[in-house]
């Protein structure tokens, strides 16, 4: 029995016996843990997540080809076999090993991060084009251009439909002398009379008309070499990066000369040992060979080392073959590599880090919220122990000793309860992301016995002080820090607004000034409220003095000299609030941003593109049911601009200015078209004149300063500039000029792209039906709307709006429990004055009442504050956060306030907070007069 009566005096029975007292208070510290660790745990994953997601997307957007640990080269493969074998078909290896076993050297010396996500290399040949007009046709007309390709893996990248498998067509000669450099000389191969064999893809051999058996004569070389086709094919997989590397294949290219003449130009396959005699015609030929970038193992958190892998890579020259030249035939020799994935994945991170930075000062609020919720839910579970302690520190009990059970009851409480938020993190995302979030959820697991340790020395009943008679004496103190706090944040928002847009982002990654700028200006505004609330709750303390009412007077003046909201639920109210609020403008501007982007890109009601367009489809555009006008982009071609001897590269879009403006008459971010665009000066007539142009910020940059600038070969005169890009195209350099002017630059005005303008009454996918309809199946008719959903699908636009809608739902609950535990904090005061009233007569509306007022004010004037910080946030962010990322614009998108948004957002604030105080003042309160009275008054 004694025993038995000892064990409850035990550390652990006093533990078990102090939680089993009131558990839902040690219960609710443990969700707030489990709830911390878990967003430890799930959001950087989560966001690692969408990283990858988003890089997958933009190397989408680029062709294979780009992205591929790239040779190109003039000279031909190396002829000869392997020395130790290739997985090569039989009898391939005997021409094309040596060239394969080469690169399966040079990519045993590639960096470990690039060999992670590239594939086996890759080579394909391809030579022309060369005029192969069917015999008898008549000169003029129609022109086939004919590439011929050598793949030694074929086979492996087509089915046969239709005919047969080229054959090999090899000669043979005596070889040259050797040469004493350690190579073998590779066999000089000789022509042949007959026709090399061909297939063609399906769509090339019908748009080329060119019969199965039919052979015709390319004029290449000093021999004319004739070609048959055999067979036709199918792509294993049209989308395979290989096709990217080899032209017209797939599908013919079908255009027309500035005479007027078609074109159509296609590729044939030959049997890749036919090389060796093709050769001989000495046609101009072009050498791929590449090691494929496999874009579904690249990952955001390896893009760093990726990069510098790939720098690495490139930046070194390997030996691809024997590289002799004394003979017409002139295999390739030393060789460098390039690639666009190192570009790639910097466009990548430097979006990334703008993701992480808005994330961060996003989260900032969230978490100073967590912290001040934290405190006040330890602050609860040690109100609920301190009557048992404070009488254990009577008979004895050391500060040790207290701290003791204190600090076991918090790691009883915080440790099951982080792991268990943690795993469940880990589970909820699935994705590595380190262990980083780990410490984090550490930090949480031992956080509320920290807290409930340094709560000791509050234990004595003689260091109680009355809350509404404390002395003044920290006054000094309290003045230091608040000024020590405006200090700070105003020092933190100069130096923002001084430094401008973040653009290291990617290399050093979260902007730690930033991100802690909105929670300096919360905690800012947060001890103003506390300084100036007072004052107008004085005027109405005396105010309701004069009233016979008591609940007024009484709860104004409780507010005003015994306050509940100290700063920690002062600062979740005005953080939840102003985190709610600029997370409203921040979703309101995005979303225009996006809207903006969407029209900007289209630039009309519709835009048709795809292959070019016959003048009789442009005319059938123009008369489909329910379209106003049509304006055509009648090219779109690369050109040179000569600065000072320099030469830069651009984009030369032709439109006719007149035809444009009637389309995109009234549209906000339509490409502006001076009416001096149309004749002028620049007429074809004077070519001394200058040709009158319109040209992109990124060209105006380039030629600033320059004394001498022409656009190939040509003078121009520059009549606007436009910052960013156009609906003509996606390139962001570029000229623009009228058709009038564009003869001497372009020799073909076919357009790809057509704009439209729909009638105000026209049935707009009605309208988009028979767009596509005269298009036909090889293009594409999209309208801002189709764009918008893309736009918003994007990763990280859809990352962020999920961020911003979570940040607004966890703020406003977390103010919630903030206020509930506030006045749960306050709850034993009341349970010793609210009996005694009641024997006074005051009934239970009353109680609740007082309750009300007894946080109601401060949290009221604490809303004011924390709207109108939040309105002003988004001015103060969008001058350090690049948002052109998630908007899809060419520049930084201006603050826009959606007011049913923010109506909606500050109503659900104003609703959760009366029902934290409504759920708050039901707590409790039963208790009885004669208890009241019993019970130890303060001090």
């Amino acid at each position: 029995m004694s025993a038995r009566h000892h064990s409850h005096l035990t550390s652990a029975g006093l533990l078990r016996r102090q939680f089993l007292a009131a558990p839902v208070a040690s219960i609710l510290l443990a969700l707030l843990v489990l709830a911390g660790a878990l967003l430890a745990t799930a959001v950087p994953r989560a966001i690692a997540a969408m990283h990858t997601a988003a890089l997958g997307e933009r190397l989408a957007e680029y062709p294979a080809r780009e992205l591929d640990v790239l040779n190109s080269t003039r000279a031909q493969p190396g002829l000869g076999p392997s020395a130790g074998g290739t997985t090569l078909p039989d009898g391939v290896d005997e021409v094309w090993g040596a060239h394969e076993e080469h690169l399966f050297d040079i990519r045993a010396r590639m960096p470990g991060p690039l060999a992670a996500v590239t594939g086996d290399p890759l080579t394909v040949l391809f030579s022309g084009p060369s005029d192969a007009r069917p015999e008898g046709a008549a000169a003029g007309g129609i022109s086939y251009q004919l590439f011929t390709g050598f793949d030694p893996r074929l086979r492996e990248h087509v089915t046969l439909t239709s005919g047969e498998w080229p054959e090999v067509l090899v000669g043979s000669a005596p070889p040259p002398p050797e040469v004493d450099d350690g190579f073998a000389a590779p066999p000089v191969p000789t022509p042949t009379d007959e026709p090399i064999e061909i297939v063609f893809a399906d769509p090339v051999a019908e748009e080329m008309g060119w019969e199965l058996g039919e052979v015709r004569t390319l004029a290449v070389g000093a021999e004319p070499q004739g070609v048959r086709l055999v067979g036709t094919f199918d792509a294993v997989d049209p989308s395979d990066g290989f096709w990217t590397h080899v032209p017209v294949a797939l599908e013919p290219s079908v255009a027309f000369s500035a005479a007027g003449d078609l074109r159509i130009t296609g590729l044939g396959f030959a049997d890749p040992n036919s090389w060796a005699a093709y050769v001989q015609t000495q046609p101009q030929s072009t050498m791929d060979s590449w090691f494929p970038t496999l874009t579904d193992r690249v990952r955001a958190d390896e893009s760093a080392e990726l990069r510098a892998a790939v720098d690495e890579f490139t930046s070194r020259a390997y030996q691809l073959g024997t590289g002799f030249g004394d003979f017409a035939f002139s295999p390739v020799g030393e060789v460098t590599f390039s690639s666009g994935l190192s570009d790639a994945l910097e466009s990548a991170a430097i979006t990334a880090g703008a993701t992480d930075a808005v994330l961060a000062t996003i989260a900032s609020g969230p978490i100073g919220v967590m912290v001040a919720v934290l405190l006040l839910g330890a602050r609860v579970v040690f109100e609920r122990r301190r009557s048992g302690l404070e009488l254990a520190a009577a008979r004895g009990a050391s500060d040790g000793r207290l701290r003791g059970i204190l600090g076991l009851e918090g790691v009883v409480i915080g440790v099951p309860a982080a792991v268990v938020g943690g795993a469940l993190g880990t589970l909820i995302v699935p994705v590595d992301a380190g262990w980083g979030a780990w410490i984090i959820a550490a930090v949480f697991a031992l956080t509320p016995a920290a807290l409930l340790v340094a709560s000791v020395p509050a234990l004595s009943p003689l260091r109680r002080a009355r809350a509404d008679v404390q002395v003044r004496g920290g006054a000094r103190h309290r003045w230091v820090a608040e000024a020590a706090v405006a200090v700070v944040a105003i020092t933190a928002v100069a130096l923002l607004l001084r430094r401008g847009l973040a653009t290291s982002a990617a290399e050093v990654g979260v902007d730690p000034l930033l991100a802690a700028v909105p929670l300096l200006l919360s905690l800012l505004v947060c001890l103003v409220v506390l300084r100036l609330y007072p004052l107008p709750l004085a005027a109405l303390v005396r105010r309701n003095s004069r009233r016979s009412d008591l609940v007024p007077f009484l709860g104004s003046a409780r507010a005003l000299r015994d306050p509940s909201a100290g700063i920690v639920p002062v600062l979740t109210v005005v953080v939840g609030v102003s985190v709610a609020v600029f997370s409203a403008v921040l979703l309101g501007t995005v979303q225009t941003g996006v809207e903006r982007a969407a029209d900007a890109r289209v630039g009309a009601d519709a835009a048709v593109t795809g292959t070019p367009f016959t003048l009789e489809q442009q005319a059938a555009f123009a008369e489909v049911t329910g379209v106003e006008a049509t304006a055509p982009v009648y090219s779109t071609a690369p050109s040179t601009i000569e600065i000072d001897g320099r030469v830069r590269t651009t984009t030369l879009i032709v439109v006719d200015a007149d035809e444009m403006r009637r389309v995109q008459a009234g549209r906000v971010n339509a490409t502006p078209l001076p009416d001096e665009l149309v004749g002028g000066s620049g007429v074809d007539g004077d070519p001394a004149s200058p040709v009158p142009v319109v040209i992109s910020q990124a060209v105006a940059d380039s030629i600033e300063g320059a004394d001498s600038v022409e656009l190939d070969g040509e003078e121009f005169d520059v009549l606007a500039v436009v910052d960013g890009r156009t609906a003509y195209s996606p390139r962001a350099s570029w000229v623009l000029m009228d058709r009038s002017h564009a003869a001497r630059f372009v020799d073909s005005f076919v357009p790809r792209t057509v704009l439209v303008r729909f009638a105000p009454d026209a049935d707009a996918d009605a309208v988009t039906d028979s767009l596509v309809e005269i298009a036909g199946p090889n293009a594409t008719v999209v309208t801002p709307a189709m764009v918008l959903d893309g736009l918003r699908g994007v990763s990280t636009t859809s990352g962020l709006v999920l961020a911003l809608v979570a940040a607004i739902v966890l703020s406003s609950l977390l103010t919630a429990l903030a206020i509930v535990l506030t006045l749960v904090v306050g709850r034993p005061a009341r349970d010793r004055l609210l009996p005694l009233l009641a024997t006074l007569g005051l009934r239970r509306r009353g109680e609740r009442a007082l309750v009300a007022w007894e946080i109601g004010p401060v949290v009221v004037v604490a809303l004011v504050a924390g709207a109108l910080l939040g309105a002003a946030l988004p001015y103060v962010v969008v001058q350090g956060v690049d948002l052109r990322s998630f908007t899809g614009e060419d520049a930084q998108p201006s603050v826009v306030f959606d007011p049913a948004l923010i109506a909606a957002v500050l109503a659900g604030a104003a609703v959760v907070t009366a029902a934290a105080v409504l759920l708050a003042s039901r707590i409790g309160g039963d208790g009885n007069a004669s208890r009241a009275l019993r019970a130890e008054e303060e001090g």
